[in-house]
């Protein structure tokens, strides 16, 4: 058998153990770590290595750079655990680097070419515009929402479709298995996407029933997805908008990272049409998986998730008593939250 290649690991320091200013400017290291991460997963070096480690000038020749701006840009990234240098200076994939790959579950390649595109990284120039106006650095630079910006461009659209799907293979096993869906004998997945959340549901629940709800030409690609899972059969597919009609006649709706896209009066518009399409059948649940933003100083995710939001989408991760005021604003009471995957909860409603 092969040996695996041996490397000196990675040895960054211990923030904690830093003075503190050193941890402040290693936390504006941040943007620079980042965009070395976007180039390597835009010129799709992990995938270069699948079959093994390649001294830079093929790695240069086959992604058009020159070779020692890449070397500098690996280097930096191998002190953090992402790729590595081998003593006769080949470049090799390690655990962290893997997950830039593109054909592995859970892959983060698509999601690092979308956060490091110019798009979505020009805006953060201007926070403090957004800190003045209120007005999403997006929709001030570009002069349009990101959404309408994306529909426009379909190469950055289909790297966030890409990584949207990449995000759904990795949470939705968690997801289903972390709540009780076997009491709703119809699912319907509002803004689900290629439906990999809603074919981990129905997997776990092959009594159920689902409905895949999201636009048309992002549903075009959802049938393979139905089809690999088992679960096409049981689906029945609708294109439209979230502010449009919704489909009736579920017992539950799920609603996954949706609502934090949009301002408060947004997302209430939507809650709206899901009440609409629940009707007068008090049995039926909304279930909205989010963030749940904690109190105080506590670490989460979602905090500078939220900082996303603000810059570039306009929306908003919101905390316990943010969530219940736009159900009850929208005509739902909360049941109950149940912690899943971090860093999302899933929030349960009752039509009120």
């Amino acid at each position: 058998m092969p040996t695996e290649p041996t490397y000196d690991d990675a040895d960054p320091p211990d923030p904690a153990q830093l003075p503190r200013p050193v941890q402040l400017l290693l936390m504006l290291e941040g943007k620079r770590l980042a965009q070395c991460i976007y180039v390597a997963a835009k010129l799709g070096v992990a995938d270069l290595l699948i079959d093994g480690p390649k001294p830079i000038d093929e790695l240069a020749a086959a992604t058009g750079c020159q070779p020692r701006p890449l070397y500098r840009v690996l280097r930096a990234l191998g002190s953090h655990g992402v790729f590595a240098e081998l003593p006769d200076r080949r470049i090799t994939l390690t655990p962290l680097a893997e997950y830039l790959r593109s054909d592995i579950p859970g892959s983060v390649r698509h999601m690092a070419i979308v956060t490091g595109d110019d798009a979505i990284w020009r805006p953060w120039g201007q926070i403090l515009h957004t800190l003045r106006t209120g007005e999403p650095a997006f929709t001030h630079v570009f002069g349009q929402d990101v959404f309408a910006y994306m529909k426009e461009r379909p190469e950055l659209a289909g790297a966030f479709d890409d990584a949207m799907t990449a995000f759904s293979q990795r949470h939705s096993p968690a997801i289903a298995s972390s709540f009780d869906f076997s009491r709703f004998g119809v699912i319907a997945d509002i803004g689900g996407g290629h439906g990999y959340q809603l074919s981990a549901i129905l997997r776990a629940n092959p009594a159920a029933n689902g409905v895949l709800f999201d636009q048309p030409h992002v549903i075009a690609g959802a049938r393979p997805v139905l089809e690999d899972a088992g679960v096409a059969d049981r689906v029945v597919l609708i294109g439209g908008d979230l502010f449009g009609d919704i489909p009736a006649g579920a017992d539950a709706y799920v609603l996954t990272a949706v609502l934090h896209d949009w301002n408060d009066a947004d997302a209430e518009a939507i809650l709206r049409r899901v009440r609409v399409a629940i009707g007068g059948r008090r049995e039926a649940r909304l279930l909205v998986i989010e963030s749940v933003i904690p109190p105080g100083n506590a670490w989460h995710l979602g905090k500078l998730i939220d900082i996303e939001m603000l810059v570039n989408v306009g929306g908003m991760e919101r905390t316990a008593d943010e969530w219940q005021t736009v159900l009850q604003n929208t005509g739902f009471g909360i049941v109950g939250v149940s912690p899943t995957i971090g860093p999302y909860s899933i929030i349960e409603a009752a039509p009120a």
